[in-house]
């Protein structure tokens, strides 16, 4: 008998909405820059689809897992190295209770306010799959290393029950789609069999979260903007130059014949012997249009 063999890459297809993007900008790599910038994603990504042929009618027939990325000129206009980090997008909320069910009091979970939350996740179940961090409410920073996930998110209303056999009442949550409020199933939640009696930590009331969607794994890429690319300086070496020797100016060509740098060409002398010292190249801050490379041959032939 065979044993299957199944991948388990799957190419994302995430809404571009969804992409946090980020990036950061040093002139080289001796130089440290810690300030981050945040960018619109939809603003340089875009989907790509499938071919004519392969598509079906009335499907959106997106091609999953590859996105374009444009680099404005208004961002990415400097010389110098640019980090991009794209990362699920993320939303802040606040707990407002841990509690469980009136239905299924063994179930237990964190209670979030529709309100605070984007459209798109307030529906039954939108939350499923998003992954759960905690900010410490003493510091004020995240609790590293402490990650919950979404089994189920449902919309609910709060009941008041009675505690065992006892006169106190407390605050359980039935289901209800026309509820304000969310019950949140994470998991890990449920005692292990080691210590059935101590609970797994899922957050307390009025403490700040941050959801963030598990659609893609996190993605760093290092753009390296200069001033050459192998093709110029291609040209610089092994392309077309002529040197006007009446005016010392030597030009520089593209494959197009496109006058791409010029220099001055000349030698310092001695003042008393008049020995030629130095041969001098100097770039030229202005482009004399007139050593176009058709019109010097011509002119000469």
């Amino acid at each position: 008998m065979g044993n299957g063999i199944y991948g388990t890459t799957r190419p994302s297809d995430v809404s571009i909405s969804d992409i946090d993007v980020y990036y950061n900008y040093t002139p080289n790599r001796e130089t440290v820059n810690n300030f981050i910038y945040k960018l619109d994603s939809t603003e340089i990504l875009s989907y790509n689809y499938l071919p004519d042929e392969e598509q079906i009618v009335g499907s959106e027939n997106l091609l999953e897992g590859l996105y374009n990325l444009r680099l404005p000129a208004t961002v990415f206009g400097q010389l110098g190295i640019y980090t991009l980090y794209l990362k699920p997008k993320k939303v802040d909320s606040v707990i407002v209770d841990c509690s469980v069910l009136s239905s299924l009091p063994s179930v237990k979970g964190i209670v979030l306010d529709t309100n605070q939350l984007p459209e798109g996740l307030r529906a039954n179940n939108a939350l499923q799959g998003y992954r759960i961090e905690y900010i410490d409410s003493t510091t004020n920073n995240k609790i590293r290393n402490v990650v919950r996930y979404v089994v189920t998110s449902n919309k609910v209303v709060p009941v008041s029950e009675n505690v065992g056999n006892t006169s106190q009442k407390a605050i359980r949550y039935r289901f209800d789609d026309s509820g304000t409020l969310l019950f949140v199933q994470l998991t890990p939640s449920s005692s292990s069999d080691v210590k059935p009696n101590i609970s797994p930590f899922i957050g307390n009331p009025d403490q700040m979260i941050i959801i963030s969607n598990t659609f893609f794994s996190p993605l760093v890429i290092e753009i390296d903007m200069v001033a050459n690319t192998i093709d110029t300086l291609t040209n610089y070496v092994a392309g077309e130059q002529i040197k006007d020797v009446d005016n010392g100016i030597l030009t520089y060509y593209d494959e197009n014949r496109i006058i791409t740098k010029q220099f001055n060409i000349f030698e310092i002398k001695d003042s008393i012997d008049d020995v030629p010292l130095y041969e001098v190249k100097e770039k030229r801050n202005t482009i004399d249009n007139t050593q176009g490379f058709n019109e010097v041959v011509n002119d000469v032939q």
